[in-house]
């Protein structure tokens, strides 16, 4: 059994989202007294339902949303930018299983000597933990890499620095995304706030759900 602070935490989502999911019945739980209590196997049934509701998004779709999180104008039709309002109305916490077709996730491991070049390179963007100071996350991090990457750029890199994808214990996540839908400026250093937080909202660590919820909140 859970609070509405845990399930927050194991669903990548604000307290604030917890009770307005209870409240309306996405998410079922049972009041103690005032606090409500959540059996964990109800996390379960919410988190297959993301997966599983709708049709696939493309990248350029999950992007569009993302830029317009950002308070960015991307290049849409009409069409697209109305469908793109209406599934950032949704909330990005609830479409975060949704999200994930923007990039494809590479785990390598890198020499701890190389990580800091690896992420000044020009063809690297940081995000999640690699971005977190930078939006003012409540996270530290004291090793490993996260970033994007264009498709035709991630040879190069895995050369250039001697990434292994093989090794038992990696310390750098690339998202490689495809050339077509890359949606980063020239010379965009490091995403802007709704990439970095669906990113750590993405990670298996907790203190890293709850920074990419306090992320959400500021949006």
């Amino acid at each position: 059994m859970l609070g509405v602070a845990e399930a927050g935490v194991e669903l990548g989502v604000s307290p604030r989202r917890v009770r307005q999911m209870l409240a309306s019945g996405v998410l079922a739980g049972e009041h103690v007294g005032r606090a409500w209590v959540i059996d964990a196997g109800q996390l379960h049934k919410v988190e297959s339902r993301r997966a599983e509701v709708g049709r696939p998004w493309s990248p350029r779709s999950a992007w569009a949303v993302l830029a317009l999180a950002d308070g960015d104008e991307p290049d849409l039709s009409p069409v697209e930018r109305s469908r793109a309002r209406k599934r950032l109305a949704q909330g990005l916490d609830c479409a975060a299983g949704r999200l994930r077709v923007r990039a494809e996730r590479r785990r390598f491991y890198a020499h701890p000597g190389v990580i800091g070049r690896l992420g000044e390179a020009s063809q690297v963007v940081r995000s999640g933990i690699s971005a977190v100071g930078e939006h003012g996350a409540d996270l530290v991090v004291r090793d490993g890499l996260e970033g994007y990457v264009r498709a035709s750029d991630l040879d190069e890199l895995v050369s250039q620095f001697g990434l292994d994808d093989q090794a038992a214990r990696p310390n750098v996540l690339l998202r490689v995304v495809g050339d077509v839908a890359w949606p980063f400026r020239p010379g965009q250093r490091s995403a802007g706030r709704a990439v970095v937080a669906v990113d750590l909202l993405d990670s298996d660590e907790p203190r890293s759900r709850r920074a990419g919820a306090e992320l959400l909140e500021g949006l």
